[in-house]
């Protein structure tokens, strides 16, 4: 029985570096893609204010610009913060793979992941502003919306970096007496 866990374990440990390390590859190609359309949209600005209009002729082109490069730098605000989140989630998983994953580094982990998660979560308010104050930017516009599910989860979060930060003190203390 006991070996069948430790399989599962293995290939949730597994599968779980997989997922991140795509989530890693992807956010980053995002952030990429994202800081070249934003530097290409101040080299190029003729030639994005031109498409603008030929999809909507009535548009304010201005506004439509400042709007897109505004998302364009909530984007890269949260690719950042995103990226310091799964790099931190791949050092759990390494070392929960590793057999010890009950360490004050992943005590400190965590408190960045709940920091980064709060920062997507306060990301919302310029989102929100966006959408209000540019609607020149029609579909491209965030959909933003209060999720007591996202806040839970900041502070889930720092509820168990506390708990992880104790656990690896008393393991530390007990080690010291053995």
């Amino acid at each position: 029985m006991l070996n069948g866990l430790n399989n599962n374990k293995d290939r949730l440990i597994k599968g779980s570096r997989l997922v991140v390390r795509i989530a890693i590859v992807t956010n980053r190609l995002f952030l990429l893609a994202v800081v070249v359309g934003l530097l290409l949209s101040w080299i190029f600005s003729a030639q994005f204010a031109a498409l603008l209009l030929q999809q909507n002729a009535g548009i304010d082109v201005q506004s439509a610009m400042t709007g897109l490069r505004l998302l364009m730098l909530l984007g890269i605000a949260m690719a950042v913060a995103t990226d310091r989140l799964l790099a931190a989630l791949a050092q759990i998983i390494a070392s929960a793979g590793a057999g010890d994953p009950f360490i004050s580094a992943n005590a400190r982990r965590l408190q960045t992941i709940g920091w980064t998660l709060l920062a997507l979560q306060l990301l919302d308010i310029p989102g929100a502003l966006l959408e209000k104050f540019f609607p020149s930017l029609g579909s491209a516009a965030p959909d933003v919306t209060f999720s007591p599910g996202g806040w839970i989860a900041v502070l889930m979060v720092f509820v168990l970096s506390r708990v992880f930060a104790a656990g690896s003190a008393m393991r530390d203390e007990l080690e010291g007496t053995v």
